[in-house]
């Protein structure tokens, strides 16, 4: 072929051809909750769209997809043996991402300790065991710095149980003025709180919390709801429905 021949060839590709940069790049399963960018695509806009998955094919549930994602797709035709995994998360769509969600479970005892928080941190119709030696009320718990600076100079806060203040503190070997950035990091929000039988610093209960011994019952008509409201689900309690 000659060489004008061929430049003519290359010229007519060049120009019924798409421009450079034009290439469709989305990614498909973009889990990242910040946006990812202007051009970033949703996983998801509904929980249909998603899908609880394991790390094989036949695991336990550990995390969310979107349904259309390849690696859930190849598990489609995958037959897999009865397996015991519990049946307390689904997949839902949260600000445009696929998560796994606790699901809600109705229970009508209530418990002295609140309701068992289970590996997933989902909670369970079943009462729990207090740690020994910790805490049986929120009375017994005190917020405490978690370090030299404490959240009020710029460091962290935790909870402890209050025969503990004194000994939680003087475990911290502070110096006696402690170099801090001076800038309030304190939860405005947050307060100590028993939770199954360990101190914590925990949001405000929500209204119509149930399930604790010291709250009152659910009102005639609703029942005990777990796993609805993260406030609740924290402390290991539910919320009137």
């Amino acid at each position: 072929m000659s060489l004008p021949m061929r430049a003519a060839i290359i010229l007519l590709l060049a120009l019924a051809g798409c421009p450079a940069g034009t290439t469709d790049n989305k990614a498909v399963g973009n889990n990242d909750s910040g946006g990812g960018g202007a051009g970033a695509i949703p996983e998801c806009s509904a929980d249909s769209e998603c899908v609880a998955a394991g790390l094989k094919c036949c695991d336990c549930p550990t995390y969310a997809a979107a349904a259309r994602d390849p690696a859930v797709k190849a598990c489609g035709g995958v037959t897999c043996p009865m397996n015991s995994c519990p049946d307390n998360v689904r997949a839902a769509c949260r600000g445009g991402a696929c998560v796994l969600a606790c699901k809600p479970v109705t229970c009508s005892m209530s418990c002295a300790d609140g309701y068992v928080i289970d590996a997933s941190g989902c909670e369970e119709c079943a009462c729990a065991a207090p740690a020994p030696g910790a805490c049986s009320t929120d009375g017994d718990c005190v917020e405490a710095r978690a370090d030299c600076c404490g959240c009020a100079r710029g460091g962290q806060d935790t909870a402890v149980a209050r025969a503990d203040a004194a000994g939680h503190d003087a475990a911290l070997m502070c110096p006696p003025d402690p170099v801090c950035s001076g800038v309030n990091a304190c939860a405005a929000d947050e307060s100590p709180a028993c939770v199954e039988g360990a101190c914590q610093l925990v949001k405000p209960l929500p209204a119509g919390a149930c399930g604790r011994s010291d709250l009152p019952a659910c009102p005639a008509g609703q029942i005990c709801t777990l796993n609805v409201d993260d406030g609740a689900t924290e402390r290991g309690l539910g919320v009137c429905m």
